[in-house]
């Protein structure tokens, strides 16, 4: 039998929305940053502005945002076969680095990698970002180049420190983000030109740190190591020494720094930075969050 086609592509992957569910519930508070307005009678309008509680199957999804076509014949294999094995290692790799077994860790480093890229393009704000770079894309021209394009931050990734944080001694928790692989650079606040939809500061900058939370208690940032070694010495805006994408590297799988347990400002103010670099949408179990 065919199987029917996967047009409802989530761009973030309903296993990892899940992961933000209090047990024993089934949906989170998702807020519309852009609400739209409805009429509601008498020439008056309303603002659709407050969180509404949605189930992974139906937030963070758009339908044929992955849809390629050939004709009249309609393809869904960039959504099952692409994005399907890489969540599948995805969801093991990020749960892996959760728990902090070493062994699972390791087996699991190259998978993290590959799924953070992955990640960081497949979201609207991420195909944007290819468009503007490459000008008159069409659909299938568009899903060539994201395909393309992954894997070209790994290594700088990799060979930076690599710290996960916890949210263990905040009531404030880690939210989750449309946008969910969130670049930073203090020299470009979230406000500045240099940050306009649908840009990041670049990655190969000194200063840039990338940061991803993997569940509402644990978040992994990367540092350049000689902004990490020196932040007062270092220019942010430079490109970091030997800053390249897709280069071969010999790094340590265990060499993560697992001491800091953030205060509720600190989660608070990485909450900030996920909704502000966020396209539309971010959700959480705590609508307060």
């Amino acid at each position: 039998m065919t199987e029917p086609l996967s047009r409802d592509n989530h761009y973030v992957p309903q296993w990892y929305q899940r992961g933000f569910l209090v047990p024993g519930t089934t949906e989170l508070y998702v807020l519309d940053l852009h609400p739209e307005t409805i009429s509601i009678g008498g020439g008056r309008t309303k603002l659709l502005d407050s969180p509404r509680r949605r189930s992974p199957s139906g937030a963070f999804v758009e339908r044929d945002l992955y849809t390629t076509r050939f004709g009249a014949f309609i393809s869904d294999e960039i959504e099952r076969k692409l994005f399907g094995a890489i969540d599948a290692q995805g969801s093991t790799a990020v749960r892996a680095y959760v728990n902090g077994d070493a062994i699972a860790m390791h087996d699991a480093f190259e998978n993290l990698f590959e799924y953070l890229d992955a990640q960081k393009l497949r979201t609207p704000k991420g195909l944007d970002w290819i468009k503007a770079r490459y000008s008159g894309l069409d659909q299938l021209q568009l899903m060539r180049e994201m395909q393309g394009l992954r894997m070209m931050h790994c290594s700088l990734w990799a060979e930076g420190i690599r710290e996960i944080v916890s949210a263990a001694d905040s009531e404030v928790k880690f939210i989750v983000s449309d946008h969910p692989v969130t670049v930073y650079n203090p020299s470009y606040p979230p406000d500045s030109a240099h940050c306009a939809y649908p840009n990041d500061p670049p990655i190969t900058l000194a200063g840039t740190q990338t940061v991803f939370v993997l569940e509402p208690n644990t978040c992994l940032i990367f540092t350049h190591l000689e902004y990490g070694s020196s932040p007062v010495d270092v220019k942010t805006t430079a490109e970091r020494t030997h800053a390249r994408f897709r280069g071969h590297s010999l790094v340590r799988t265990d060499a993560f720094i697992r001491k800091r347990k953030l205060t509720r400002d600190e989660v608070t103010s990485v909450n900030f930075l996920l909704k502000s670099r966020a396209a539309r949408y971010i959700a959480s179990s705590n609508k307060a969050w």
